[in-house]
C-alpha cells in the first residue's frame, strides 16, 4: 500500500482532469477510483477494532485535545473524552461518522456529538474558562465559537495503516490519529493519558529553560496552559517572544505549527515535536540534546520564587527522629503535652529578596510562635543542597540558642541531599532522601 493514499488519489484526479481521453491513462473513471480510495480508507478506520486517538486543535489560542474514539462498519463512532470543556471528567457519547467526497476522501463527523461537536459549534463559548475582556467581561463568540473542524481531507496513511494525517476542512490545521489495541479499555486509557498531562508541567513552576544543541538557552514560559511562549535567556524577553500551541500525547508534546522562534542574535529556529527523555524531560526528537526542562534544582528554585510546605506526614526514618526529638523538647519546655511542629514551610521573601526557612510552633492551648531563618539553595554534583543561615529576626535566634535540638535538626537539614521528581519539567513536589529518611516538600 502506498504511504500517501489521498496524494495518489488526488493526482489520478488531476490526471483525469487534464486528459481527453482518460481511459488511456485510467481503467476507471474519476468517481469509481474515489468511491474505491473512500472504501479503502473506510477498511482501515474500521480494522483491527477501529480503535484510534485523535490529536485535535480547533485553534491557535488554544491547546490541543485528546479524544479516543471507536469506529463500527454500522457508521457508529463511540468517542471518548476529557477535557475543561465538558467538566474535566471522562464522558462518552455514540454519534454517525461517514467517509464522503469533496475534493478527495473526506472524513465527516456530520451526527452531532457533544464531546466532540462542542469545538466546531459557532455558539458564544460559556463556562468558567470561557474567554474575558479586559473588564472581566464575557466575550460574545457567536458565530465563531472555539472555530474547529468536524470533517477532515485524509491527507496520507502510514505504510503500516497505524496513522493518519488528516487536514481540517475550513480550518487547515493537521490532525493525527492512531491506532490503538483493540482491547484498549477507553476509560482507563484516558484515565492514564490525564496523569501525564496533568503533572508533565504545573502552573506553581512556570519558568521552564530550553537548551537547544549548541548550547543557547531559552526561557518558556506558560506551558501549563499548552500554550507556550519562548524567547532567548540572553536576548529581549518583549521582542523576541514567541508563542505556540501544542498538545501532550503519549510520548511527548507536538506543536499545531511549527514553533518558530529567534536565538539571542536573531537567527530563525523552530521546533515541531518533542520526545520524552529521562524523567520526563522533553527533547526535539531529531536531536536529543536539545532539551526541555525545569533546569537545575538551584534553578527552578530561583526562577520559580514560589513558597514551598513540608509535608510533616511524609517525614520518615532518621528525620523523623530529629523531628521528634525536636518536638520532645518543647513539649518539655513549656509543659504541654501538646506543643510542637504545626507546620514547616520555606516561604520567598520579596523585602530581602531571599528564602525564608519558617517554623510554625504551637506552645499552648491558644498559644503559637513563629520563628524564622534564611535558607539558601544550590546544587551540589545533582544533589539538592540546603545552607540555613542567621536567623530572621531577634524572636528567632532566641529560639534556636534555647532549643538544641532545633539546631541539630539544621545541621541534619543543611547539607547536600539526592532528591526526586514527578516530572522534570514540572517539579512540583520534591522528595529529599536524607540519611536513611526522606521529607517531600509541595510547591504552593
Amino acid at each position: 500500500m502506498k504511504k500517501s493514499l489521498y496524494i495518489a488519489a488526488f493526482a489520478a484526479l488531476a490526471l483525469t482532469a487534464c486528459s481527453d481521453n482518460s481511459n488511456e491513462i485510467f481503467d476507471q473513471s474519476a468517481a469509481e477510483r474515489l468511491e474505491q480510495y473512500k472504501q479503502e480508507y473506510r477498511e482501515v478506520l474500521t480494522e483491527n477494532g477501529g480503535m484510534w486517538t485523535m490529536e485535535y486543535f480547533s485553534n491557535p489560542e488554544e491547546p490541543g485535545y485528546l479524544f479516543i474514539m471507536k469506529f463500527g462498519a454500522d457508521g457508529s463512532v463511540t468517542i471518548g473524552a476529557n477535557h475543561k470543556w465538558i467538566g474535566n471528567e471522562y464522558k462518552q457519547e455514540t454519534s454517525i461518522w461517514r467517509m464522503i467526497a469533496d475534493n478527495g476522501p473526506v472524513l465527516s463527523f456530520d451526527s452531532y456529538n457533544s464531546l466532540f461537536h462542542i469545538f466546531s459549534d459557532p455558539a458564544n463559548i460559556t463556562g468558567p474558562d470561557a474567554p474575558k475582556g479586559e473588564d472581566d467581561e464575557d466575550i460574545d463568540e457567536t458565530g465563531y465559537g472555539h472555530e474547529g473542524d468536524y470533517e477532515f481531507q485524509v491527507l496520507e496513511v502510514s505504510e503500516d495503516r497505524n496513522t493518519i494525517r488528516l487536514l481540517g476542512k475550513k480550518r487547515l490545521y493537521h490532525i493525527y490519529m492512531r491506532r490503538l489495541d483493540p482491547n484498549t479499555d477507553m476509560q482507563k486509557y484516558m484515565d492514564d493519558y490525564k496523569k501525564i498531562e496533568s503533572s508533565l508541567f504545573c502552573k506553581e513552576i512556570s519558568n521552564l529553560l530550553f537548551t537547544d544543541a549548541d548550547g543557547e538557552r531559552y526561557v518558556v514560559t506558560g506551558a501549563h496552559t499548552g500554550v507556550m511562549s519562548i524567547y532567548p535567556e540572553a536576548g529581549d524577553p518583549v521582542d523576541q517572544v514567541r508563542t505556540g500551541n501544542f498538545i501532550i500525547t503519549n510520548s511527548g508534546i507536538r506543536f499545531m505549527n511549527p514553533l518558530e522562534y529567534e536565538n539571542a542574535a536573531g537567527d530563525e529556529r523552530k521546533m515541531e515535536e518533542l520526545n520524552f527523555v529521562g524523567n520526563y524531560s522533553l527533547a526535539l526528537v531529531d536531536n536529543e540534546n536539545a532539551v526541555l526542562n525545569a533546569g537545575t534544582f538551584e534553578e527552578f528554585m530561583y526562577n520559580n520564587t514560589r513558597s514551598w510546605k513540608v509535608d510533616i506526614k511524609s517525614i520518615t526514618g532518621s528525620v523523623k527522629d530529629a523531628f521528634d526529638s525536636f518536638n520532645s523538647q518543647l513539649k518539655t519546655l513549656y509543659n504541654y503535652k501538646s506543643a510542637g511542629l504545626n507546620d514547616l514551610t520555606i516561604e520567598y521573601d520579596e523585602m530581602s529578596k531571599s528564602y525564608i526557612l519558617k517554623f510554625y510552633i504551637r506552645i499552648s492551648a491558644k498559644g503559637y510562635e513563629t520563628d524564622r531563618y534564611y535558607v539558601t539553595f544550590s546544587d551540589d554534583q545533582e544533589k539538592a543542597k540546603f545552607s540555613i543561615g542567621e536567623a530572621f529576626d531577634n524572636g528567632s535566634q532566641l529560639a534556636l540558642n534555647a532549643y538544641s535540638e532545633l539546631g541539630n535538626l539544621f545541621n541534619m537539614l543543611g547539607s547536600s541531599h539526592p532528591y526526586s521528581v514527578v516530572s522534570e519539567c514540572g517539579p512540583k513536589n520534591i522528595t529529599l532522601s536524607i540519611g536513611d529518611g526522606s521529607l517531600t516538600m509541595n510547591a504552593l
